[in-house]
């Protein structure tokens, strides 16, 4: 039936219907609402031979109106079915459906019986959301009615309704009603994504047998993996006995998942019911409407196969992809424009299965192939073309496979079903022949993919050889990053960050913050800043940008910029942290990529990071990659080396590593770190799973590589010599050295009473002035008690010996127990600090107010005040320009640590001054010659211009910047008591041995044992006390406390540790309340714990 309404205006609109008003056909309405289609489409379907016009419409109809699917609950209740004819009636915000006859349930025939659910198709349009529902019979029959809910679902407008009842209709029954309204519970209202309406045409082939009365279903897919649901494309029994006849063309209308602008292929099969299941499938035909504009798109998927357990494969499930595009869209002059693009595009695998031991597979494999402008969607490598026992040790199996235009390929998905007795397989790599255009991708892979090897996957990604794109996990999506396109990496590096359910609000205050720009060759930068600041106990704000105002983008050399900021309150701040651009480059050699966990920690000369994990998060550190994600680090630039470390661990431990390059994303500096060697204990020349590497930075390497001389001197005392093991690390201005063994040696009897033994360690990172050695031994042999008298360390580069005497015991047995002892540089103690020093002044003059003037400036020491020095200006020489910094030298007594400067602004030549003239300084750094401190003066203040010497602002010191030599001649040795409280629960104490190490401010103490002779420590509720004597910690930041999980009860709750230096009495307590035991909790035996502050 076609409607044609001609309204008074000479417009016509048609209506076309072409659909069943019948209970026993298409989905058993006897109603319809109908919409116009525009008058193109009814004349194409005049045109056509075929009557093929219904499909068009329908979609476009479809389209126009909202299909409900209705599911009514008949309760479980004696006598609660009905016979009676129902009804209902839907009200929406803009318009209702009118009295809608319930007559043909896609699930009963019998409709409304006890405890069943009935399923009811309903069209309408333009209703507006859903307000109401009217349901109610005719009270015929048997008519008492127990309605206990109902369910309508709009896929088309991603919405699931629900509307309870739990009533009769039933004129003898409750409130004798047979007819309620019901009302959405907004609780279990569902929503999702909107689907959208496909058509779909099937062309069986016309082919002795091609007919199928089984369930045919559908699965259409997109790009980036997404696909609808599996759609069966008849709902009962009578509709697969109708559809699916030879040579016939079946058209469907479904709703479903938005997959996107392009199908990349579609999976169609069928459950092999029925007498006569196998089918022959011509082709299939989607049609879709085109987002933009009016017209569809229509693209056709060949098939010509058997969908049949007893031919062709025995496969009835195929996955098809696209061979043309049409598109139909409706042109401004109100003509229909037809358009036909093939895109298919043959592929050639080349798969190489490895030839090692039981290489080969019998599995299933499956291909997923990724290009810029889309994927192939997973395919099975059924039939080789070059082995008939295809995957095979050693063996190259070839496919050929259609495809849409993928563009540039880029990335594989490779994965086997884990079937068959040998499913275990060693892929070696896998190759790309793009036919027409004769490119070649290759993808290396040495790799397992099995459930028993390596990391027990059986699915991997590999990239193409050369790819320097992003690389994603396959757990992770695509995100819109706020930096560089990428998130900062996850990495273990934030060890020291409270746990989410530890952290507690903080208010916002404002920051104000002054960035000055070094005024060095490339020290400008056009990137967007940020500062992270980092206070007591841990805390930390959320990133700060730092925008420019008007506009403005970058930091100019020299420039001084200030900003405020809002943040959390983190009290007293302790550190900032900044994001670099780490590269990690594996080198392409056979088998470079590795499993194992890799460790890295950055030198530089404001301090070092701790040991940061680098994550391998599935695809990295592989063969010829590079591998680039952010990280947080510590701020101890300028950097000066990196030390990475394996663990040895992991199905492939071995690693290849050509270099690191880390990128400094606020100062765009770029440092790179060049090892170009293995990290294994079974290939190249070094058997080592640690590297050291001198950062470059602008072609200038930063360390330079020495030799290490180290001589011991054994003490001439009774029993002083040891069998022992014994270990050092050097710590100097560039880090440590790592831990270096003495090993090899001048005597063959080493550390003996009186003697002398030098070890030679060549190629190795130098450490500049060296501050401190840290030395002890395992206590092995047979008297392993050693009395140490010095070690010297000869820089062979630098051609200076530094010395660190001991003379004390390592010895469990004598002195304090201890056999890891600190010791100091004795060169520092030598450095004359002369009555008079050197300081250096340099003023940053503010934006606002410049002066032609003079200043004046006292220094205020911890030990003394200085003289006024007087900073002159001249024409020739002119001063104090506006954002200029000037430098100054002066002479004076050693004043000690600086705490204030009294700064005044006076007129050349004593002149009088004529109205109000200000110098507006920003900052003054003071730096002491003999030591290199450096003490910084935040002023931001305008200074009057003033010929009284009484009439000047006085500035506190903002903060110190303490150099390497102060340091190192503040590392005396302190004694520390350390009291261990055991938790007072049963089972709390433990049997084990227990370790603790200290890190302060002035870097860590090693692993030092807690024991004490004939006590029995560690036990429930028990405090324990220790005295251990080390170098000087500075302010103590965290410990960490372990045990070797030895002995019947190891187990151990400790409840806290009270650390007190004995030398200023100050004590720092770190709370615990945790257990260290392998078989509870966590099951760590190992704890880093931090400050109460």
């Amino acid at each position: 039936i076609n409607y044609e309404v001609t309204v008074v205006t000479g417009d016509v609109y048609f209506f076309p219907c072409k659909r069943w008003l019948a209970v026993d056909e298409d989905d058993g309405q006897l109603a319809r609402e109908l919409v116009p289609v525009d008058e193109a489409f009814m004349k194409k379907g005049d045109d056509d031979d075929e009557d093929d016009s219904e499909a068009t419409l329908g979609l476009e109809q479809k389209a126009m109106s909202t299909t409900y699917t209705v599911r009514i609950k008949t309760g479980d209740k004696k006598y609660g079915g009905t016979d009676a004819n129902v009804f209902m009636i839907l009200y929406g915000s803009k318009d209702d459906t009118g009295i809608i006859n319930l007559k043909a349930s896609k699930t009963h025939k019998n409709k409304f019986e006890r405890g069943m659910i009935d399923v009811f198709t309903v069209e309408a349009v333009d209703l507006g959301p859903l307000k109401k529902l009217r349901i109610g019979h005719d009270n015929n029959g048997s008519a008492g009615w127990f309605l206990d809910w109902v369910e309508i679902d709009a896929p088309s407008l991603g919405q699931k309704l629900h509307f309870p009842c739990g009533r009769w209709l039933d004129r003898g029954e409750d409130d004798g009603a047979i007819v309620r309204e019901l009302f959405p519970n907004p609780l279990q209202t569902e929503f999702y994504t909107p689907f959208v309406p496909y058509e779909i045409k099937i062309f069986t082939s016309d082919v002795f047998g091609a007919g199928t009365d089984a369930d045919v279903f559908i699965i259409l897919y997109g790009r980036d993996a997404v696909c609808t649901q599996q759609k069966s494309l008849c709902v009962n029994k009578r509709e697969r006995r109708m559809y699916f006849e030879r040579g016939a063309e079946d058209m469907f209308i479904v709703e479903l998942e938005d997959v996107g602008d392009v199908i990349e292929k579609i999976r169609i099969g069928h459950d092999n019911r029925g007498v006569n299941p196998g089918w022959h499938l011509d082709r299939v035909e989607i049609r879709r409407l085109l987002r933009k504009g009016k017209g569809s798109e229509t693209v056709i998927f060949p098939c010509e196969r058997w969908l049949a357990k007893s031919e062709d494969d025995g496969e009835t499930v195929r996955e098809l992809v696209p061979s043309d595009i049409i598109t139909e869209k409706l042109s401004r002059d109100g003509s229909l424009k037809v358009t036909e693009v093939e895109v298919e595009d043959a592929l050639e695998i080349s798969v190489m299965t490895g030839d090692v031991y039981g290489a080969g597979t019998d599995a299933n494999v499956f291909l997923t192939i990724y290009g810029d402008l889309g994927d192939t969607g997973e395919r099975k490598l059924s039939k080789s073309e070059t082995n008939s026992n295809k995957f095979e040790r050693g063996s190259v199996d070839k496919f050929t496979i259609e495809a849409v235009d993928l563009g540039q390929i880029f990335k594989i998905k490779i994965r086997h079903d884990n079937s068959m007795v040998s499913p275990d397989w060693y892929l070696d790599q896998v190759e790309v022949l793009d036919i027409d255009t004769e490119e070649v991708f290759l993808f290396l892979c040495e790799r397992w993919l099995s459930k028993k090897r390596e990391d027990r996957r059986i699915q991997r990604y590999f990239y193409v050889k050369g790819y320097e794109g992003v690389r994603e996990s396959s757990a992770s999506k695509k995100k819109n990053l706020a930096l560089m396109q990428k998130s900062v990496d996850n990495n273990m590096n934030k060890k020291n960050k409270k746990k989410k359910e530890e952290e507690i609000d903080l208010p916002i205050i404002p920051y104000h913050i002054t960035i000055y720009t070094g005024l060095e060759r490339d020290a400008s930068t056009t990137s967007r800043a940020y500062v992270i600041i980092i206070g007591a106990n841990h805390t930390q704000t959320d990133r700060l940008w730092l925008d420019l105002r008007d506009g403005r983008k970058g930091f100019e050399a020299g420039s001084l910029e200030s900003f405020e900021s809002h943040g959390s309150d983190v009290g007293e701040i302790k550190k900032v942290e900044i994001i670099y651009e780490v590269t990690v480059v594996t080198g392409d050699v056979q088998n470079a990529g590795t499993d194992t966990q890799i460790f890295m920690t950055v030198f530089g000369a404001n301090g070092s990071t701790e040991e940061m994990l680098l994550q391998k998060n599935e695809d990295r550190f592989e063969r010829g990659q590079e591998d680039t994600f952010n990280m947080e680090i510590d701020d101890v630039a300028p950097l000066r080396k990196m030390r990475l470390r394996i663990d040895g661990s992991g199905s492939r431990p071995d690693w290849f590593l050509d270099k690191v390059i880390m990128r400094n994303l606020t100062t765009e500096e770029v440092s790179v770190f060049t090892y170009e060697g293995w990290l294994s204990r079974t290939h190249g020349p070094k058997r080592t799973l640690i590297c050291e590497m001198a950062a470059v930075v602008d072609e200038e390497v930063m360390v330079e590589v020495t030799t290490y001389i180290v001589q011991v001197k054994t003490s001439d005392v009774a029993g002083a010599g040891t069998d022992a093991n014994v270990w050092i690390i050097i710590f100097g201005e560039n880090g440590d050295t790592g831990t270096l063994a003495l090993k090899e040696c001048n005597k063959s009897n080493k550390f003996e009473r009186k003697q002398v033994d030098t070890f030679r360690f060549p190629e190795i990172l130098s450490m500049g002035d060296l501050s401190k050695v840290r030395v002890w031994h395992d206590n092995t042999g047979i008297a392993p008690g050693w009395h140490l008298e010095y070690i010297d360390v000869k820089d062979e580069i630098m051609d200076k010996t530094f010395r660190f005497p001991c003379d004390r015991w390592l010895a469990k047995n004598d002195d304090d127990g201890q056999i890891m002892r600190e010791l100091a540089c004795a060169n520092n103690d030598y450095l004359d600090l002369n009555e008079k020093t050197k300081y250096e002044i340099c003023i940053t003059t503010g934006d606002t107010a410049e002066t032609k003037e003079n200043a004046w400036i006292v220094l205020e020491g911890r030990k003394g005040r200085s003289k006024e020095f007087v900073m002159e200006n001249s024409s020739k020489k002119k001063r104090f320009l506006r954002g200029n910094v000037d430098r100054f030298e002066f002479s004076s007594k050693n004043l000690g640590d600086i705490a204030g400067i009294c700064l005044g602004h006076t007129p050349k030549d004593g002149k009088k001054v004529k109205g109000e003239v200000y110098w507006h300084v920003e900052e003054v750094v003071v730096t002491e010659r003999e030591l290199g401190n450096k003490y910084i003066f935040k002023c931001n203040s305008l200074i009057p211009l003033s010929p009284k010497r009484d009439d000047f602002i006085t500035v506190e010191c903002t903060k110190t910047i303490e150099s390497f030599a102060s340091k190192a001649r503040s590392l005396v040795p302190v004694k520390y008591e350390i009291i261990v409280i055991t938790g007072d629960e049963k089972g709390a104490g433990t049997d084990a041995n227990v370790f603790i190490t200290l890190y302060g401010s002035n870097g860590d103490s090693g692993c030092r044992q807690l024991r004490q002779k004939f006590r029995n420590l560690f036990e429930r509720g028990q405090t324990d006390r220790f005295s251990v004597e080390m170098l000087d910690m500075g302010e103590l930041q965290k410990v960490r406390v372990e045990h070797d999980n030895s002995g019947l009860s190891p187990g151990w709750l400790l409840d806290r540790v009270e650390v007190t230096n004995t030398a200023n009495g100050v004590t720092t307590i770190f709370l615990c309340g945790k257990w260290l035991d392998s078989k509870k909790a966590d099951g760590k035996i190992s704890r880093a714990i931090y400050p109460k502050y």
